[in-house]
């Protein structure tokens, strides 16, 4: 009967460091050669990277902030470094065995758990995984930094555009105010314009942010009956943009529907160039 128990081999701590990018040239290169004839290397590296990538996939990535880097150095300049000890007599002839028959064959024989032999996750093996670790641990409170600004950003966003639509059902209820919702194509409404004694405000719902050094929107009132529209204002859209925006008074309110053009330039041309929502006025 075949002995299918996994077997370790000394060389496993290596195996883990190379999948850790963490060896000397020398040592690197021992592995590289070592790894085709081992099974149980090869084992311990191909699990080292599975864990380094599940551990890099549950942190959301982002830039560490330049201020950590600067610490990081400082903190290295900092700490004396020690020379590497000399190695002794057994080990360097340890070193230079080359590997044996068993190892070549990847012998099943079971592992000597006896006290005194090296484990598969040694002292060495450990520092590399929690150093590694503690890497992953400080892009994640990074991480969840930045995200926690990110939510109140959303979250002051999405309160004022609340407060906006509050203030604009207040202006719809209003018996002497009219109002047109602009919506695109696709039907979605992206803004609403209400008028009062023929003065124009647009509430830019979902109105994307403009380039204000290169292009701006113009209003556009469309007469009952005509199908030529007549600019009425111009208006950006910025980040900072709530609501309303008083895009002037054309001296009159007597429009069947409204329009918004994006236009290049900073002024309304003759004619619309790019409507992006139009809507009529409610009845």
């Amino acid at each position: 009967m075949t002995d299918n128990t996994p077997t370790t081999c000394p060389r496993n701590e290596q195996a883990i460091g190379w999948a850790l990018h963490s060896l000397e040239p020398d040592e690197e290169i021992a592995v590289l050669s070592h790894l085709p004839v081992c099974p149980s290397c090869r084992r311990a590296a191909d699990d080292a990277v599975a864990v380094l990538g599940h551990l890099g996939a549950a942190v959301e990535q982002v830039e560490p902030p330049p201020a950590l880097r600067n610490r990081l150095m400082a903190q290295v300049a900092d700490t004396p470094q020690k020379p590497p000890a000399a190695p002794t007599r057994q080990h360097s002839q340890q070193a230079s065995m080359p590997p044996s028959r068993d190892e070549q064959r990847g012998s099943t024989r079971p592992a000597d758990n006896r006290p005194g032999r090296a484990s598969r996750w040694s002292r060495r093996t450990r520092q590399l995984v929690a150093g590694a670790l503690a890497m992953v641990a400080v892009l994640a409170i990074g991480g969840l930094a930045v995200r926690n600004v990110q939510l109140q950003q959303e979250r002051d966003a999405q309160i004022a555009q609340i407060q906006s639509l509050e203030n604009l059902l207040d202006q719809f209820d209003r018996p002497d105010v009219d109002h047109a919702l602009l919506a695109r194509d696709d039907g979605s409404t992206i803004a609403a314009v209400v008028v009062e004694n023929g003065r124009q405000q647009v509430f830019p719902i979902g109105v994307p942010v403009n380039a204000t050094d290169r292009d701006i929107y113009v209003l556009w009132g469309i007469p009952d009956g005509s199908s030529t529209p007549e600019p009425l204002g111009t208006f950006d859209v910025t980040d900072a943009t709530e609501g309303p925006l008083d895009v002037g008074s054309a001296g009159t309110d007597n429009y069947a529907a409204y329009a918004i053009s994006i236009e290049p330039g900073r002024a309304a041309p003759a004619v619309p160039t790019t409507v992006v929502a139009s809507g009529a006025v409610a009845a």
